[in-house]
């Protein structure tokens, strides 16, 4: 039988977060626990208050892995535009096209 999943804190939740976020930005995201493991040994600040929340004795990067996995994959799905953006973009189109009308207008008055 299976051993019931670790349930983390919410400081380990907040900082699995920002791990997720710093790789994304830096563009080195892990791919492993492995890969995890030492990101988190290379990095000060989260390694010593993850370790503080049981990071090394009540839990390890494999544990934690699928929690950054999930965290990675939402911070990097696209999320449809807004409606109004999509509005907004549009009407400012239809007003350029009425200007460059407007302009070509009184540009072919003033040559005739």
């Amino acid at each position: 039988m299976r051993d019931p999943r670790y349930r983390f804190s919410d400081e380990v939740r907040s900082m699995t977060r920002a791990m997720a976020l710093r790789m994304i930005h830096a563009g080195e995201v892990a791919a492993s626990p492995e890969a995890l493991h030492a990101w988190v040994e290379r990095t000060d600040d989260l390694r010593e208050r993850l370790r503080a929340d049981g990071y090394g004795t009540a839990f390890t990067a494999e544990d934690l892995f699928p929690l950054f996995q999930n965290f990675v994959a939402k911070a990097t799905a696209s999320t449809p535009a807004p409606r109004g953006a999509k509005s907004s973009a549009r009407w400012l189109w239809i007003g350029l096209i009425v200007v460059v009308a407007i302009i070509v207008v009184v540009a072919a008055r003033v040559l005739l």
